[in-house]
């Protein structure tokens, strides 16, 4: 109805504009707004329908599938080895199983490129905090909600305080494209 609406003012501003009534290019603005509005609403509705009652267990990456990284391998070699080679745009850094946070390109970027073949990830992940936790029976609009709350595209998922997989905004992106009607 929102959409009608404000096709109504677009296509009324457009008239009262090439006709010199005052004010068309007015409605047409406001038409433009109430469209891209009601628009992003019917959007995030879809996206709600379309993600309710389901948890993160079905949309995570599980640990068996997880492209991990060491804390002691060089920036240089996770760019050219991991990140241009799976488009990834972060991954999990482990040690010895033990999950001590994310690198992502956000970090790379920030090491001088001259410093690649000397900085290991260690000195740049971003450390683990568990409120960036999430537990296999979660819903995902909680998961989706935390990622764009804390400004993060992945989180880990745990359970009995082990990292049994990974979320990414990506993964639910294509559940949602998958998945939506």
């Amino acid at each position: 109805m929102g959409k009608k609406i404000g096709l109504f003012f677009i296509f009324f501003g457009l008239f009262s504009f090439f006709f010199g009534f005052p004010g068309g290019l007015w409605l047409l603005l406001i038409g433009w707004f109430i469209y891209t509005a009601a628009q992003s609403s019917y959007q995030q509705a879809t996206i709600q329908e379309t993600l309710a009652g389901i948890e993160v267990k079905d949309v995570m990456v599980r640990r068996e599938d997880l492209v991990a990284l060491s804390p002691t391998l060089m920036v240089e070699e996770a760019v050219n080895k991991y990140f241009l080679r799976y488009g990834f745009g972060g991954f999990p850094v482990m040690d010895n199983g033990k999950f001590l946070g994310i690198v992502t390109l956000k970090e790379v970027k920030n090491v001088p490129r001259d410093k690649w073949r000397i900085v290991p990830l260690a000195d740049i992940l971003v450390p683990h905090d568990r409120r960036w936790e999430l537990f296999l029976q979660d819903d995902i609009m909680k998961a989706l909600q935390m990622m764009i709350q804390e400004d993060k595209g992945r989180i880990v998922v745990t359970e009995n305080s082990t990292v049994v997989g990974l979320i990414t905004r990506n993964g639910i992106a294509r559940y949602v494209q998958v998945k939506g009607k």
